[in-house]
């Protein structure tokens, strides 16, 4: 075996154990019922620990996936991801958070009738309406620099 073989076989056991210990975890956020210990009264009902520690494994299951996809990219689809991230994203962001504003500005009702109009539900229609910006501004900057370069 070369050691490129050889480091995709190890990049492929580390997954297949980490894909085991999420299988693990969903078993435990399944079963464990009890409420999260020390919840502050003023955020609402607390949610049971086994969804916390899902939670918590689902967030490292994706960061350690994420880093051993960049680690087996080439450099060629590195530099399209970094370029369309800084490009398309903060471009996409400028303009989605624009169209946000104006929007609100002209009146228009950017919450769908059965949410409550809270400050929260703002918050949360901002930080998705961010997000979402920002993903498509990505995936057309990550698009046209792979046309570009074809």
């Amino acid at each position: 075996m070369n050691t490129t073989t050889k480091a995709i076989a190890a990049n492929k056991k580390k997954m297949d154990d980490l894909t085991v210990g999420l299988c693990a975890l969903t078993v435990v956020g399944v079963s464990a019922t009890a409420a999260t210990p020390f919840w502050p009264a003023a955020w609402g009902q607390a949610p049971s620990i086994g969804v916390v520690v899902l939670a918590a494994g689902l967030a490292v299951f994706l960061a350690l996936h994420t880093l051993y996809w960049w680690r087996n990219l080439d450099e060629a689809a590195q530099e399209a991801h970094k370029w369309a991230w800084w490009w398309g994203g903060n471009l996409g962001f400028i303009a989605g958070g624009a169209a946000v504003v104006i929007a609100a500005l002209n009146g228009a009702d950017l919450l769908p009738a059965r949410v409550p109009h809270t400050d929260t539900a703002l918050i949360a229609l901002g930080v998705v309406a961010a997000f979402a910006a920002q993903a498509v501004g990505y995936g057309i900057a990550w698009c046209g620099w792979w046309v570009a370069r074809r």
